[in-house]
């Protein structure tokens, strides 16, 4: 499996290009656009949906082929032959997608990550022959992206575990380490479809993930992005999920 993650900002695009988009998105991401009360919201809903409306063109499949499970996120009808999760905060747009792995190893570089040799040294066989109590598992991603966030206390205190205040007590940055845990909850939540509740049970620490590497049934992949003179932080969870 493949992940590549596309990162784009709003103020890439002049004014009428969002207006051009609009119409050629999918139904289900227009609906989710015209949800949001502010103009800078509905930018970032439809640049995100030309992102995934990209990527289903690319994989040669009907964008307007998506369910949605029960805690809404969007999912690949059919034989799900790739997945998708995206994320947008302040003025920069985040997607990722997993794809199979037809073409031999990935050389580093252009935010390729190769997750072949991850899922071989966990143990994890090819899709078609995974299994698990519940039933069938499948690979899945879920990506978040966020502005380096100021380190707020009382929001650690609400959400964090006790691990990740302490450590954001003695960290020396506080401000990436703090977005960098959200990032993962988030992420996290994404990965399981089971959105930020699934996230907040979720602890960095359980892992143990610092420095983070390779866990099951999921890794995770850190990195950062100037865009505008803003530092920002995206987090891609993946692995295998029961389904």
């Amino acid at each position: 499996m493949i992940i590549k993650t596309t990162i784009k900002s709003i103020n890439e695009f002049e004014e009428g290009w969002f207006e051009e988009v609009f119409p050629t998105l999918p139904a289900w991401r227009r609906e989710k656009a015209e949800k949001f009360k502010t103009e800078k919201g509905r930018k970032l809903s439809i640049l995100a949906g030309k992102l995934i409306l990209d990527a289903f063109l690319d994989n040669k499949e009907d964008p307007d082929n998506v369910v949605f499970n029960e805690a809404g996120k969007p999912l690949v009808g059919g034989d799900m032959p790739f997945f998708f999760s995206v994320s947008h905060s302040n003025e920069a747009v985040a997607l990722s997608v997993s794809t199979p792995n037809d073409n031999g190893s990935v050389l580093p570089g252009n935010n390729l990550i190769d997750a072949t040799s991850v899922f071989s040294a966990a143990g994890i066989p090819p899709r078609s022959e995974l299994k698990s109590s519940k039933g069938l598992s499948t690979p899945s991603v879920g990506v978040d992206i966020e502005c380096i966030r100021e380190y707020d206390e009382n929001i650690a205190e609400r959400f964090f575990t006790k691990e990740e205040q302490d450590y954001l007590k003695f960290s020396e940055n506080k401000e990436e380490d703090f977005t960098r845990i959200w990032t993962s909850k988030e992420a996290y939540g994404k990965f399981t479809g089971g959105g930020i509740s699934d996230g907040l049970k979720f602890s960095i620490f359980h892992n143990p993930l610092i420095p983070i590497d390779v866990i099951f049934p999921c890794c995770f992949e850190y990195e950062s992005i100037m865009l505008n003179g803003n530092k920002y932080l995206y987090t891609i969870c993946h692995g295998v999920i029961e389904v």
